[in-house]
């Protein structure tokens, strides 16, 4: 087939059509702001430690490294939105890139089709720009089944190497991993009751998870200089398990949060939102292979491995009371594969039901002419998802996001600034809670005269502050200062009281 080499270019550029340009023109998401300035301690400092309570595991500021080298940022202040944005970008594309590792397992229009629906995917290209470690996770996941796969197809130590090193770099990008290994593992078990046979290539799982254990050790003790870093990592979990049963967290949805998601999403009057292509012919795909009706190039145990997985994981993720947009990628990868094989099943039923080679191939056309509507506009969907609606809260990969509107804060903050004195370093107060504290400190870093409160009480009377940010519970002297708000949230505000000497030279400026 001459034609596909082609075909994938092509799908590679709608990719990078919706995950490159315009990625400063979202603000940064307070998750986004943190770990950049965990990754700023890393640059800067040139040491990492990790955090068993939150910011997960340690591969997303490494990897960030790379890129700020290659762009030239030496500090956190040199850094921007983009320099951030690049990383998932980049694996974005890498997702991508990798799936054609499945050929042998699923066929070449599998690949092709899988290729496709990961391109356009409107929650995949979402998280592409998003600087988190989702898309990373996926990515790994990817290359931890491709790799096994290839591994016990062939026998290869090679192959087996990169699935277990795959496979901890999983775990060291984020402890929900346990969640796809467990997947893993109920789908092989599943598949050797299918089969009713089982085949354990023990050297090469043993290879493979010396290689996992060892890219996460080193990884999670920054590269052996933090040895207390991997046990962390364990004892991490205990956390983590609480806020998954509903503990101490905020983050509680019903079962059918994620399945809204994929199926239709409506909310105060916006579009609908919908991962209906990749579910539908999912289960599609699902059907083929329950009945065994896969095309020749298709391996049946392969097929069936990816849907037991995707259907563990699907329910997993939907039973956990804990609930993120973004935790449905893990899961929403694998019926996206699953969709390349309903659509490969669909071609070849094509073939094999209509015997005469024109009507056969008249049927197989019909097929991709009713896919194409429904493909389109799930492009045209991924595009106002990630450019038009990227921080409107009726997007529901949007969550707990900064409005637009924060952006004219730091903007206020700038204008003010250049009227003063003393330029960007005026004295600058913020009193706020901490979660409505980020993302001021990535956006206001270049001010080192700033200090952060909790509560007005503990702020210390002298100096006198030129700006202070504060929550609307807080009221400055009105004869001082003089008070604009703005967007934080859809749901709160932040206060910017202005000394009314700098607020009077500003005003200066607009005449």
């Amino acid at each position: 087939m001459k034609w596909m080499p082609i075909a994938f270019l092509l799908i590679l550029v709608a990719g990078f059509s919706l995950r490159a340009p315009r990625l400063a023109e979202r603000p940064l998401h307070h998750d986004e702001a943190n770990q950049a300035y965990r990754f700023g301690m890393l640059l800067e400092d040139g040491t990492y430690e990790y955090d068993s309570n939150d910011h997960h595991g340690p591969t997303l500021y490494y990897l960030t490294l790379p890129i700020a080298w290659l762009t030239g940022v030496e500090s956190f202040l040199d850094s921007n939105e983009t320099t951030y944005r690049y990383l998932p970008v980049v694996f974005g594309m890498l997702l991508i890139l990798a799936i054609p590792l499945l050929r042998s397992g699923i066929g070449c229009i599998a690949v092709l089709a899988t290729a496709l629906f990961t391109a356009i995917s409107p929650g995949l290209a979402y998280y592409s720009r998003f600087y988190i470690q989702e898309i990373l996770l996926v990515f790994f996941t990817l290359l931890t089944v491709a790799a096994g796969w290839l591994s016990v197809k062939s026998g290869s130590r090679t192959w087996a190497m990169v699935c277990g090193l795959a496979a901890g770099l999983m775990f060291a990008t984020k402890e929900t991993a346990i969640i796809a290994y467990a997947a893993m593992l109920g789908a092989g078990l599943l598949c050797a009751l299918v089969a009713r046979r089982v085949h354990l290539p023990i050297k090469n799982m043993i290879l493979a998870a010396l290689c996992a254990f060892f890219i996460s050790t080193v990884l999670f003790s920054s590269f052996l200089t933090n040895l207390d870093g991997p046990l962390q990592s364990i004892l991490a979990y205990k956390g983590y398990f609480a806020r998954g049963t509903g503990v101490e967290t905020e983050h509680i949805h019903a079962w059918d949060f994620y399945l809204k998601m994929l199926v239709r999403y409506h909310f105060d009057g916006g579009p609908a939102w919908s991962e209906g292509l990749a579910l539908g012919l999912g289960l599609v795909g699902c059907g083929f292979i329950v009945r065994n009706k896969l095309p020749a190039n298709c391996d049946p145990g392969l097929a069936r491995f990816l849907m037991f997985y995707t259907l563990l994981l699907t329910a997993a993720y939907s039973v956990i009371s804990y609930k993120t947009p973004w935790c449905i990628l893990s899961f929403l990868h694998g019926w996206i594969i699953l969709a390349g094989i309903g659509v490969a099943s669909v071609l070849e039923w094509c073939k094999r039901t209509v015997t005469l080679r024109r009507a056969s191939i008249a049927c197989q056309l019909t097929v991709l002419g009713l896919l194409a509507y429904p493909t389109y506009a799930t492009y045209q969907l991924a595009h106002r998802t990630v450019y038009r609606f990227a921080a409107d809260y009726r997007n529901p990969y949007v969550y707990a996001h900064t409005a637009p509107d924060f952006k004219n804060l730091v903007k206020r903050v700038g204008e003010i600034a250049a009227v003063s004195p003393k330029g960007k370093n005026i004295y600058i107060q913020v009193i706020a809670e901490p979660e409505t504290t980020w993302p001021l400190p990535f956006y206001l870093r270049e001010y080192p005269n700033i200090g952060y409160w909790v509560d007005a009480a503990s702020v210390p009377r002298a100096p006198k502050p030129d700006l202070i940010i504060s929550g609307t519970g807080f009221e400055p002297d009105p004869g001082e200062f003089l008070s604009e708000y703005y967007g934080l949230r859809a749901d709160s505000l932040l206060a910017i009281h202005i000394n009314s000497k700098l607020w009077n030279a500003f005003l200066e400026t607009r005449k």
